[in-house]
C-alpha cells in the first residue's frame, strides 16, 4: 500500500511476515496535498526482542500522524487485528481501517465483516491491483488538516509537515552548468558498509533519533532510511542502508533487494561514507563497494569505526591508514576519520571531511584558468614522441559534475600514454584543490 500510494517500489515487499522493520518516512502526494507517508513495521505481540522492538517503533509513529490507516487482510479478522485495535483506540479519531487484498469484485464482500470492529471509516483496496485507490484518497484527503499547504514539496519546512502513518504486514557527458564554485544546498549522504559495522547507530546519531533498529542480528536494516539535520549551516540528508555482504552468502530475495536498494543508494547520494570495522580492517567486500563509487564519481569518506576498541598504540592511525593505502590504492584520494559512533567520537571531523568533499566535487574549474595551467604542464613534462611525432594536446575543458569530468583534446588517441594520463591527473588534483575526490580524464581526438 506504501508503494501504491508513492506510485513506486520503494519498501521492500515479501510473502514472510515481517519485512519491514525500520519506519520509512518520504515525502509523497495524495491528491493536491504533499504529505509525509510513512511505513512502518508489522505490529505483533511476538516477544522476540527484535520484534519487540519493531512493534514499539510502529505506535511511536502514531502520535505524530494526522491519519492512521489501520492495515487489514481482507481473509478475515485475526486476534491480533483485535490487540493491536486495543492499541489504536486513543487514535480512533484518525484512524482509518483498509481493508486490503480485494484483489477481485468478487472479494468485496469480504469487507462488510470489518464494520463490526466499530471503526468510522472503511475502505476495501487491493494495494497490489489498485483498485479502491480513489475512496481511499478521498477519505484521507477528508482528514488532512484544512491548514496544511498546498505546493511543492521544496517549500515545506520539516515542522510544518504533515504525516499518514500505514501500518503494513508487509554517462552522458553534458555542458557544465553550475558557476564557479557553487554547492548544491542540500549535501546528500549515503551510509554504506557490511553488516553491523555501526551505519545506523551512526545515521540515529546524526539525525538525533531512533529511526534505524539498532541490532546485534546482522542484516537488521531492510529498506533504505531517510533522515534530515543540519551540519554548519547546512542541509544534510543522509540515507541508512542495509549491509552489504558477499553475493555468495545472500540466499534469501529480502536480502538480495535490500542489498541491491543499498548499491542503487550510490546515484542518490553526493558523498558515500563507508563505515570499515577498524578491528577487523578493509576487507575484500569494502573494497568491492568502494571500487563501485569511485566508479559512479561519487565522493568517499571512510569512517573507520569502533576505534574505541583497538588498543592504545602510538601512531596507531598512521599504521592503519597505511595499510589499508598498501591494500587498495585506488582509493588513495579518500579521507580517512577514526571514530566510535556508539560514543559519538569523530563524528564532527567525518562530517567536516564529507563537507570538503562536497565542495570539491561541486568546484567548477575555468576553461580558460585550467588552459594557462596545461601550458605549464606541457612545458615542464612534454608529452611523448610516439610513432609519427610528437603528441600534443590541444586544449582541455571540465564538462561535468557527479562524476566530474575533464576532456582533453588530443591530436590523437592511439597509443596515448596511461602514464601521461595519470600525470596530468595529479596535476589538476593539485594546482585546482580537488585531492579529496575522485575524476575522470578522458581523450577526444581534434
Amino acid at each position: 500500500l506504501f508503494n501504491r500510494i508513492l506510485g513506486r517500489r520503494k519498501a521492500i515487499t515479501g510473502p514472510p511476515p515481517g519485512v519491514t522493520r525500520d519506519p520509512d518516512a518520504v515525502r509523497a502526494q495524495i491528491g493536491d496535498r504533499d504529505v509525509r507517508l510513512v511505513d512502518t513495521g508489522g505490529y505483533t505481540t511476538d516477544s522476540d526482542p527484535l520484534a519487540r522492538a519493531i512493534s514499539e517503533r510502529a505506535l511511536r509513529e502514531l502520535g505524530d500522524a494526522d491519519v492512521v490507516l489501520f492495515v487489514a487482510d481482507a481473509a478475515g479478522i485475526t486476534a491480533l487485528d483485535e490487540v493491536f485495535l486495543e492499541q489504536l483506540r486513543p487514535f480512533a479519531a484518525k484512524l482509518v481501517l483498509v481493508v486490503n487484498k480485494l484483489d477481485t469484485a468478487a472479494r468485496d464482500d469480504q469487507v462488510w465483516d470489518f464494520y463490526r470492529l466499530g471503526i468510522e471509516s472503511v475502505v476495501g483496496v487491493s494495494a497490489a491491483h489498485g483498485r479502491g485507490m480513489d475512496e481511499l484518497e478521498e477519505v484521507v484527503l477528508s482528514r488532512l488538516p484544512s491548514e496544511l499547504a498546498v505546493g511543492g514539496l521544496e517549500s515545506e519546512v520539516s515542522g510544518s509537515e504533515r504525516t499518514v502513518a500505514n501500518e503494513v504486514d508487509a554517462p552522458d557527458h553534458g555542458v557544465l552548468t553550475e558557476p564557479e564554485g557553487s554547492a548544491s544546498e542540500v549535501l546528500n549522504i549515503a551510509v554504506l558498509g557490511q553488516p553491523n559495522t555501526g551505519k545506523s547507530t551512526l545515521v540515529n546519531l546524526l539525525t538525533g533519533s531512533d529511526a534505524s533498529l539498532v541490532s546485534d542480528v546482522p542484516g537488521t536494516t531492510r529498506d533504505v532510511i531517510e533522515g534530515e539535520f543540519e551540519s554548519a549551516g547546512q542541509t544534510v540528508r543522509i540515507l541508512d542502508t542495509a549491509g552489504i555482504r558477499r553475493k555468495n552468502k545472500v540466499s534469501e530475495n529480502i536480502e538480495y533487494y535490500s542489498v541491491t536498494r543499498a548499491i542503487d543508494t550510490i546515484m542518490d547520494a553526493d558523498v558515500v561514507i563507508l563505515m570499515v570495522d577498524a578491528e577487523k580492517g578493509l576487507s575484500d567486500q569494502d573494497k568491492k563497494i568502494a571500487a563501485l563509487v569511485v566508479e559512479r564519481g561519487r565522493g568517499l569518506v571512510l569512517g573507520l569505526n569502533k576505534w574505541d576498541l583497538l588498543p592504545d598504540i602510538p601512531n596507531q592511525f598512521e599504521a592503519v591508514r597505511d595499510r589499508i593505502l598498501f591494500l587498495f590504492p585506488v582509493i588513495s584520494f579518500a579521507p580517512m576519520v577514526k571514530l566510535s559512533a556508539h560514543f559519538g567520537r569523530g563524528v564532527d571531523d567525518l562530517l567536516a571531511e564529507a563537507r570538503k568533499v562536497h565542495r570539491q566535487l561541486n568546484h567548477r574549474v575555468d576553461t580558460g584558468k585550467l588552459n594557462r595551467h596545461l601550458a605549464k604542464w606541457v612545458e615542464r613534462t612534454p608529452p611523448p614522441v610516439r610513432g609519427r611525432g610528437r603528441l600534443k594536446i590541444r586544449y582541455i575543458t571540465q564538462v561535468q559534475r557527479l562524476p566530474v569530468t575533464f576532456i582533453a583534446f588530443v591530436n590523437r588517441t592511439k597509443g596515448f600514454p596511461d602514464s601521461y594520463v595519470g600525470y596530468l591527473k595529479n596535476q589538476i588534483r593539485a594546482d585546482f584543490g580537488l585531492s579529496s575526490i575522485p575524476f575522470r580524464l578522458e581523450l577526444r581526438e581534434r
